[in-house]
């Protein structure tokens, strides 16, 4: 039987993260992915690098994530992280600006006059709005694959199939059982199927989310653009919205209600038209034919978005939830600590269903 001190199931941004963290602890470990590192719930080009949440410990939490993130684009020699600006719209500006104030958060509210200076590909509605001065997009591609490359001699490129015990836990794979003294779970939208065998009931529900790519009008092409969490409700829906690298184009996805449809199920082609829809009406600056459509699956628990947790069976850590790709870096470390005995904050802690 094969064996390893840590197991690392799933080589998305998290995955990747918690085996690069551990390889800077000098822990052997294996790092198991069914698919290409980042294809599944990482998967695309880009995302929304935000501080503005609703809860003060996510903002915490997002401006120590981005401290790691400094921190590995010096280790790595690279430009993960744009510094462009996140804009908020809608009645969530007021209270988040307090909030990224009262974290020490460069930020200020903006009217609809700076709004379209900053971001002039779009038509700003009535009111103020947030600009979070050092948000903006991360570079999707350029960090799964610096991750990839730095944990590659540990990686197994095989599919998990179960783990078959909390305490001595055997992972049984497409490429052999492996022992491990600890497994570290970041399985995305599979794991249920593999912690099943433990016990463990993670409430996680699955659904399909589509992100929409536009191209940026002549002038704007290219530019460093902010990202975009329209929650103002003013051009008929909430979506969010970032620029690719290299600023040729912009992803678009829907935030509100009935923002995906259930895995497996039709309904697709209905969010892709409420997205473009949305583009026409609200961001003149793109083209507003469809140049690329990119579907992933969504893992949420019922607290609802901006949500995560780390349930604990045995010498088992599983991580579940969603909007993880802001904190990876820092969820990797986390998890890489709490292998090694090492505490998480109390609220990130799940109990047993």
């Amino acid at each position: 039987m094969n064996g390893t001190d840590v197991a690392v199931v799933g080589a998305g941004i998290v995955g990747l993260s918690t085996a690069y963290a551990l390889a800077a602890r000098g822990v052997d470990f294996r790092l198991f992915e069914g698919a290409r590192p980042g294809a599944g719930q990482s998967a695309g080009r880009t995302r929304i690098f935000r501080h503005g949440h609703e809860r003060p410990e996510l903002v915490r939490l997002a401006v120590e994530s981005r401290r790691v993130w400094e921190e590995l684009e010096q280790r790595l020699g690279m430009r993960l992280l744009g510094r462009e600006g996140v804009v908020v719209t809608g009645p969530p500006a007021r209270e988040r600006e307090r909030l990224l104030a009262d974290a020490g958060v460069p930020c200020r509210l903006i009217g609809p006059g700076e709004q379209a200076d900053a971001l002039p590909i779009f038509t700003p509605p009535d009111g103020v709005a947030l600009l979070d001065e050092v948000g903006g997009s991360t570079d999707v591609r350029a960090s799964i694959d610096a991750l990839s490359t730095a944990t590659r001699e540990r990686m197994v490129l095989a599919q998990a199939f179960r783990i078959g015990d909390a305490e001595r836990p055997v992972l049984e794979t497409s490429e052999g059982t492996w022992e491990a003294d600890r497994v570290i779970v970041c399985a995305g939208a599979g794991v249920r199927e593999l912690t099943g065998s433990l016990g463990l009931d993670i409430p996680v529900s699955v659904g399909c989310h589509a992100r929409v790519s536009f191209r940026v009008r002549g002038a704007h092409a290219g530019a460093a653009l902010p990202s975009l969490q329209d929650l103002s409700g003013a051009h008929g829906e909430t979506v969010y919205a970032g620029p690719v690298p290299g600023g040729e184009t912009y992803v678009v996805g829907l935030s509100g209600p009935d923002n995906e449809v259930p895995a497996n199920h039709a309904g697709v082609d209905r969010l892709v038209r409420r997205i473009a829809g949305y583009a026409e009406r609200a961001l003149p600056g793109l083209e507003p034919e469809p140049i690329g459509v990119r579907l992933c699956l969504t893992t949420m628990l019922p607290d609802g978005g901006d949500t995560f947790r780390i349930w604990r069976a045995g010498s088992v850590l599983v991580l579940a939830g969603d909007n993880l790709f802001k904190f990876g870096p820092l969820l990797g470390r986390m998890l890489a600590g709490a292998a090694d005995g090492e505490p998480v904050p109390e609220w990130m802690e799940a109990r047993a269903q």
